[in-house]
Parts: C-alpha cells; structure tokens; sequence
C-alpha cells in the first residue's frame, strides 16, 4: 500500500509521523532546527539508526554551497544522506516514510528518483507533501494512492 500524507506547511505532519514511526520503520523524516527562538533550517533522521544530518537551511543561514529552492538552501550531503537512508530501507525495512517529497523532486532533482523507486517497488510507503503539490505529484506518479489529509 502506497499511502500520501498531505497537510499545509505547519499542520505537524513531521512531527506526527516522527513521535509515531521513530522505533518502527526505515526511511527519513525531515525535523525543523531552531536557533534564537526561530526555525533556521531542518535536519535529515535516518529511521533505521537516528543518524542526523543537515538537510537545509534557510538561505540567510546558509554558510555551505546547495541547491536554492524557495527560501531554503538544500545541502548536497544532507541529499545523498536521505538517499542512502532510503536504499537503507528499500533493504532492511517493510515500510518506508519519505518526508518530504517537494519542489526540487518537483524539478526532478534532490529524493526524485529514489521517491520513484520506492513507489514502483513492493515495500509499503508513506510519502508526505505539501497540499499544493498534491495534484503534480499525482500527474508524475499516477498511481492509487490511499490519502491522509492533515489540516
């Protein structure tokens, strides 16, 4: 089963899947850095070891070289970490999260290839993206998908 989670930016969708998945799947879940009393980027967990990695960082507070999308400055290291993470749990796990597919994998970069991978294959997934997104990511994959809404 191949299941979508999909919820504004701020509806807790990390935070949800982390305090439930944390102790029982592989995969990664992005969770926001704070510093002085405001977000500053997130940080890349890998489920299967809780290794933590930068992912990205607000471009203001960006003092390494990545890929600008948004306002975020995505790390070239914190990528491949996620995609290591996710080869790790195609491997070693029966059910994969992915958080988060977003507008680089929109682009076909950052976790594109290895979001298609995880969902062609056999392993049962949950997949989160912002609701916006929704209706692009079901015309690049077009597959059924059972749907979470977290408003």
């Amino acid at each position: 089963m191949k299941v979508l989670l999909i919820g504004e930016k701020g509806a807790g969708k990390s935070s949800l899947l982390y305090s439930l998945f944390k102790d029982g799947a592989g995969g990664i879940i992005c969770l926001p850095v704070f510093k002085d009393g405001g977000e500053i980027g997130k940080d890349a967990i890998n489920l299967l070891n809780g290794e933590r990695k930068r992912f990205c960082r607000i471009r203001e507070r960006a003092d390494f070289d990545g890929i600008e999308i948004g306002k975020y400055v995505v790390d070239y290291d914190g990528i491949e970490f996620c995609i290591a993470a996710l080869e790790e749990a195609l491997e070693k796990s029966n059910f994969i999260i992915l958080y988060e597919f977003g507008l680089l994998e929109m682009k076909g970069g950052g976790l594109y290839e290895i979001t298609k991978k995880i969902i062609e294959g056999d392993k049962d997934a949950l997949i989160v993206l912002r609701k916006e997104l929704e209706k692009e990511f079901l015309e690049k994959f077009p597959y059924q998908f059972k749907k979470i809404y977290l408003e």
